[in-house]
Formats: C-alpha cells, sequence, structure tokens
C-alpha cells in the first residue's frame, strides 16, 4: 500500500520540506472518516501525534504507523470489563 501525499510542495535548496507528511485531508480520506472526525480525535487525545504549521495540520507517516501498532489488540481477548467482573465474582 503506497501513501500519498496531498499537500502543497514547499521546494526548498534541501528538497520538499513536507515529504514523509500527510495532509489532515488525506490521513482521514485514508481512514475513511471525515476531517472533523480527525479533528474530535486530536481533542480528545486519540490521535497519532500531529504538527501544526499555521492553520494546517500534518502527520508523520511513520508516527501514524507506529501509532496504528500500538493500538493493535490480540485476537481472543476478553473486553477489559468482562474480566473486571469474574475477578469480582459476578
Amino acid at each position: 500500500m503506497e501513501l500519498s501525499v496531498s499537500q502543497p510542495v514547499l521546494e526548498t535548496p534541501y528538497g520538499n520540506v513536507l515529504e514523509g507528511f500527510l495532509s489532515e485531508a488525506e490521513y482521514a480520506r485514508q481512514r475513511g472518516v471525515s476531517v472533523r472526525t480527525c479533528q474530535r480525535d486530536r481533542a480528545l487525545r486519540q490521535s497519532p501525534p500531529y504538527v501544526v504549521m499555521g492553520r494546517q495540520v500534518y502527520y508523520r507517516i511513520e508516527a501514524v504507523r507506529e501509532w496504528l501498532v500500538g493500538r493493535e489488540k490480540l485476537a481472543g481477548r476478553e473486553p477489559t470489563f468482562l474480566a473486571r467482573k469474574r475477578r469480582a465474582g459476578r
């Protein structure tokens, strides 16, 4: 799966400054959610790390991947509220 980066290209003598970053709109598109959902996730501190430049929000592709791996769940594990009920003997 190739990640595309759709934002204005800021060329410098050192190359594209935003190479390796996703715009907020592109991140939302790849997740299949609205930009507003991404904004809400940030407000709730449930989003990957991000960078704000002016009014624009960008996500570093590798940081998004690391965040996703950190949220990975193992199949077969019961939800924590069920585990607590069992320990309490209910």
